[in-house]
């Protein structure tokens, strides 16, 4: 079974990269938060390109799965940003 994909767009409020293969991303719109936990498995395009050129207070659209990280935040699983 495939997972539903969602689209969202925010404002990048925090990067936290974690090694060179996991960047987690704070977007805020309207007054809400999500989580946006990039992996390089995932990603479907230049990833490193994400690391290098995404900064805070940029206005980012994301594709991808949403779910949960093992702390139990809702997150998405981007395919692209």
């Amino acid at each position: 079974m495939e997972d539903q994909k969602v689209a969202v767009t925010g404002r990048v409020m925090n990067l936290r990269p974690s090694g060179a293969k996991l960047i987690f991303i704070d977007l805020c719109e309207d007054g809400g938060k999500i989580q946006v936990f990039a992996t390089a498995q995932n990603y479907e395009g230049d990833f490193e390109l994400v690391g290098r050129t995404v900064k805070r207070g940029d206005i980012v659209g994301i594709n991808g799965v949403p779910g949960k990280t093992k702390t139990g935040e809702l997150s998405i699983r981007p395919t692209n940003i």
